[in-house]
């Protein structure tokens, strides 16, 4: 566990909390209601200064604090801008239709469940 853990950890729970709630009182009028968990997409603006702050900090270079970022999957894989409109434009399609009051897990084992 890392500095922050049990404030992340309650923050996140809150949000899977309010996804299921959420889905009793609008999924009757069809509306669905899915928590997209997502790992940090390597190539955003915020991440991209965020690697930029700790190649200084720890005078490492860009590229392999990069590397570090992705070895903090499973798939040991960035995950990219790409990546996340895909799974949220899945999770928005037709072929979701049955998910609703549900988390989605994107992180490529970032976070597992």
């Amino acid at each position: 566990m890392s500095r922050g853990a049990t404030a992340i950890g309650a923050a996140f729970g809150a949000l899977e909390s309010l996804t299921e709630n959420l889905a009793v009182e609008v999924s009757p009028a069809g509306v669905r209601v899915i928590c997209l968990r997502m790992t940090a997409n390597a190539d955003s603006r915020t991440i991209q200064e965020t690697v930029d702050a700790l190649s200084l900090r720890m005078n490492a270079p860009k590229d392999e604090m990069l590397k570090r970022v992705a070895r903090l999957n499973f798939l040991k894989v960035p995950a990219s801008i790409v990546d996340t409109a895909r799974a949220a434009a899945f999770l928005a399609s037709d072929r979701a239709r049955m998910m609703t009051a549900t988390d989605v897990n994107s992180t490529a084992g970032a976070a597992a469940d």
